[in-house]
């Protein structure tokens, strides 16, 4: 007989399955997708391969990012991405339309038959909720594609450790064996978390710049403590190559919690690089 934990499990799989059912029999019905050519990075909430195979049955070819030379929607998930992969990506996409979606947008589009990309307010929701989709806010400098075209954004070469377009990339926050020393990226993160809103450097949509909040307040602590803890994630898989970048992620993020957070006061749990 199964143990609770397998009992629950098993029932957390069926529920699953149910509602790639659902979502497979509403396409089936409409008699086409809305998409064709699929790539998928990371998982989170599902497995990669609950997706791909039900993807496949309903006729959409899908790859890993990079083995297809033209997708037209990408799906992420919450964990295990290579932002370099999709760096490189949203570079060659640039001018050209790619939907973006988590695996939980993805779910919304094929049990409603609406994107949620076609709704910014909802677009806004599931990006708010997500650590990668906020990643890749970030990589385009704020510009949230939607339904449009992958916007033109600054210099996407390089690794991930060098400074970003976030505002903390432009205050001078930067990992790794090319990056700053300890004082300095604390200093970043200070300015990051204290300074106004209106003050942030950078050339933002005022939707983005909303998103990380008014000076030294919960959402400014949680933004910044969620781009560190995703980077920091999202690369240990790749020890050898980031190994100091992950170890320096690490320390800020010990060392921002121990100065400013308190859960009481915020009401936020702080992020697991685990």
């Amino acid at each position: 007989m199964p143990n609770g934990n397998q009992s629950q499990e098993d029932d957390l799989k069926n529920s699953r399955h149910e509602v790639l059912d659902a979502f497979e029999q509403r396409w089936k019905e409409e008699g086409k997708l809305p998409f064709s050519r699929v790539v998928m990075e990371g998982i989170g909430p599902f497995g990669l391969g609950d997706l791909w195979i039900y993807l496949r049955e309903l006729g959409a070819k899908v790859q890993e990012v990079g083995n297809i030379s033209d997708p037209d929607l990408l799906v992420v998930g919450r964990e295990k991405v290579g932002l370099n992969d999709i760096r490189q990506l949203l570079k060659k996409k640039q001018g050209e339309r790619l939907r973006i979606c988590s695996q939980e947008m993805l779910l919304a589009w094929a049990m409603t038959g609406v994107d949620p990309n076609s709704r910014p307010e909802t677009a806004d929701t599931f990006v708010d909720e997500h650590p990668i989709l906020t990643e890749i806010t970030d990589l385009l400098e704020g510009k949230w594609p939607g339904t449009e075209p992958i916007p033109y954004h600054g210099n996407s070469e390089g690794d991930i450790v060098r400074p970003d377009t976030s505002p903390l990339g432009h205050l001078g926050y930067s990992v790794g064996h090319s990056g700053e020393n300890r004082a300095r990226r604390r200093e970043a993160l200070r300015k990051g978390f204290k300074m106004e809103k209106t003050s942030l450097p950078g050339e933002y949509s005022t939707r983005y710049i909303e998103k990380w909040g008014p000076a030294e307040s919960g959402a400014r602590l949680k933004r910044i403590a969620d781009h560190i803890a995703t980077h920091c994630r999202n690369n240990k898989n790749n020890p050898a190559d980031y190994d100091l970048a992950i170890e320096q992620w690490e320390a800020d993020l010990g060392w921002l919690k121990k100065k400013y957070y308190s859960p009481l006061t915020y009401g936020f749990t702080w992020p697991e690089t685990a």
